[in-house]
């Protein structure tokens, strides 16, 4: 989701475009297999909202399950640092070489072992594809998480997202966690919960960390 352009009665600067990633992907399906495999790991990770339902899912015989909890947690911590490295990258307007450039990029950084590039982030099944993942579960809960509707949050916020934006933020990332939570993990980047993000004022608090440090 992309807000860019005011609208009548409405003071969003002209120049100010924010991103709001309201589905995740890539973090989605982290979360999924840390409760689907009830791993062990150490990461200060709210309970989800709505938990998910495991079904099949199951850490594969492969590797002992405080192995995958090590695994996890090394891909987990690569998604982070990916906002890190994306910060620095910002999208061009594509052109048919770039897209074809894009088109091998995502063959190569799909394959396992591969350092992280700034404009493709990190997904678990590129090293373990869906091993042990019960897809239909996943797909359920995954898409369980998707906005039913269009929502104005950023436009009734806008006292306090446009002095975030200033601070350089111009991306939210919404997580499926219960209750408040709010983090500001690059420049550019701010993670705060669904429940964060639906509630008014727990939003305009989050934007005002944002902006504040």
């Amino acid at each position: 989701m992309r807000f860019s352009k005011p609208l009548a009665r409405n003071p969003w600067p002209h120049d100010m475009a924010i991103t709001v990633e309201d589905h995740p992907f890539p973090l989605n399906l982290l979360l999924f297999v840390r409760q689907a495999w009830q791993l062990e790991v150490d990461a200060d990770i709210p309970k989800l909202l709505p938990l998910p339902a495991r079904g099949n899912s199951k850490a594969p015989d492969s590797a002992s399950l405080p192995e995958w909890g090590t695994r996890w947690q090394t891909a987990w911590d690569r998604a982070w640092t990916w906002y890190q490295i994306a910060d620095s990258s910002r999208p061009e307007y594509p052109t048919q070489e770039s897209m074809r450039q894009m088109q091998e990029t995502m063959r190569q950084v799909m394959q396992p072992g591969q350092p992280l590039h700034p404009s493709v982030p990190p997904l678990w099944t590129a090293d373990y594809d869906w091993d042990g993942i019960d897809q239909d579960a996943f797909n359920a809960w995954d898409q369980s998480l998707a906005p039913k509707i269009l929502t104005d949050v950023e436009r009734q916020n806008l006292s306090s997202l446009i002095p975030a934006w200033e601070s350089g933020m111009d991306t939210v990332i919404v997580l499926p966690y219960a209750g408040y939570f709010a983090q500001r993990i690059s420049r550019r980047h701010l993670a705060v919960s669904a429940s964060t993000r639906n509630n008014p004022e727990s939003y305009r608090q989050a934007l005002q960390t944002a902006w504040a440090g």
